[in-house]
């Protein structure tokens, strides 16, 4: 057990030491000579996100695994870290300069490895040229600019082929069974897009930010565009509108000839965005402002505001074509309230006595924030006088669904609003599609 935590672990699933406690007692109570019930029993207890469910059965099955096939996976895998230690050796001894080995990455002599020969002869070629007539003085000097361009062209070629090349990439543990089982569960991976779906936005490395606010930008515009039952008159096949069809053919003496269709209408709802930038929310800034950025570029100039310890509006730096990297720097820097304590009751008498025009009927105010903050009966008395004004209050809760029970604010909150777990980018996209501007 203690291997094969340590093995989840290896393949991305968060497991702490009480979960694997749970786990060793769970057996207790189970067949363990029954594969499929110490399977689901195992998942049950150690699996906590969707997205890892797939992760869990495969490395399973992997890791309880007959002898032979464990044998036969370990044979393989050794075959191809010889391999692998070939293609690395050729590159060393095919990559150098005045009789120096290039710096190169693991990564990009596995590359190299990989190329058919009139690619390498094009490289090792141009490094030969290079070579010739290069006095002493300029050697030292040329050497880090050939690095660049070798390292280039080795980037653009595994670009090209990234489906074909086999980096190997897992974490080695040294021992053999572990490594021939993560090689064989990063050759069936899920994509890095499905795993960011399920990670906790809090959490995602800045490696994979810029996907990630790929994908908040898609969801947020998702979110705004809803379907009502007002139709509109369409040239698309779609919905037959008796009405006209029955008018237009009246001449054809009521044979249907020519038939006319109608199509939904697409409405943007009217929308006050309220996000918490307090100290407590300061992991999920970069959602939040992304967040922030993926609506307007849908419905425009809509009303947005920060808030911590008070409420600063934030619209008039969304504007059309705005760089989100910038727009982020500038509101970071010249907000007042960026990182300080929460105080949501005076939030929301700030917005009634100053932005009370924004608070009509027909808006939808969406709350983004964690629901911690002092004087939540306060907050609560706020939130009941906007509530009566408003069309209807969305609350977006980054704190994750399993942890509201433990939060007395989010119990507080809850019976009065709507709310939904938003700390996945899943839980958005649940979100996305559930009917919530109704």
């Amino acid at each position: 057990m203690v291997r094969f935590t340590h093995l989840l672990r290896l393949s991305g699933i968060k497991i702490g030491s009480g979960e694997v406690i749970d786990a060793l007692n769970t057996l207790q109570e189970i067949d363990i000579s029954h594969r499929e019930t110490v399977k689901t029993a195992l998942r049950a207890v150690l699996i906590k996100r969707k997205g890892e469910r797939e992760v869990f059965d495969r490395t399973f099955d992997l890791f309880f695994s007959p002898m032979e096939e464990k044998e036969r996976q370990q044979m393989e895998h050794q075959k191809r870290e010889e391999q692998k230690q070939e293609q690395m050796e050729q590159a060393e001894e095919d990559l150098t300069f005045d009789q120096q080995e290039m710096d190169l990455s693991e990564e990009e002599k596995l590359t190299y490895g990989q190329m058919p020969e009139e690619e390498k002869e094009k490289i090792k070629n141009y490094l030969d040229n290079a070579e010739q007539g290069m006095t002493r003085e300029w050697e030292k000097s040329v050497k880090p600019m050939l690095e660049v361009v070798v390292k280039g062209a080795l980037r653009r070629w595994m670009n090209q082929h990234k489906d074909e090349v086999d980096l190997q990439n897992f974490q080695h543990t040294g021992d053999d069974e572990l490594d021939s089982i993560l090689e064989d569960l990063g050759q069936n991976a899920p994509s890095r897009e499905d795993q960011l779906m399920y990670e906790d936005m809090q959490n995602i490395d800045n490696k994979d930010i810029p996907k990630a606010n790929q994908l908040i930008r898609k969801l947020a515009r998702h979110l705004v565009t809803r379907i009502t039952r007002r139709y509109k008159r369409s040239k698309k096949h779609q919905m037959l509108d008796l009405r006209r069809t029955i008018r237009e053919n009246i001449r054809f003496g009521g044979t249907m000839f020519k038939l006319k269709y109608r199509s939904k209408k697409i409405q943007k709802p009217k929308l006050v965005l309220i996000c918490d930038v307090s100290g407590s929310m300061s992991s999920y800034a970069s959602f939040v402002l992304q967040f922030i950025y993926g609506i307007h570029s849908v419905l425009g100039q809509i009303e947005t505001f920060i808030f911590s310890d008070n409420l600063e509006r934030i619209t008039p730096y969304f504007q059309p074509g705005s760089d989100f990297n910038q727009l982020m720097v500038d509101i970071m820097n010249k907000s007042k309230v960026w990182g300080g304590g929460t105080r949501l009751n005076k939030t929301l008498q700030t917005l009634q006595k100053e932005y009370s025009e924004a608070i009509t009927g027909d808006a939808y105010i969406i709350i983004l924030s964690d629901t911690k903050t002092e004087a939540p009966s306060e907050t609560l008395e706020e939130l009941l006088k906007i509530k009566k004004q408003a069309k209807d209050i969305l609350w977006l809760n980054t704190l994750p669904e399993e942890e509201w029970a433990n939060s007395k604010t989010t119990r507080i909150f809850q019976k009065h609003v709507k709310m939904y777990p938003s700390n996945t980018l899943s839980d958005v996209e649940k979100i996305t599609r559930s009917k919530i501007f109704q």
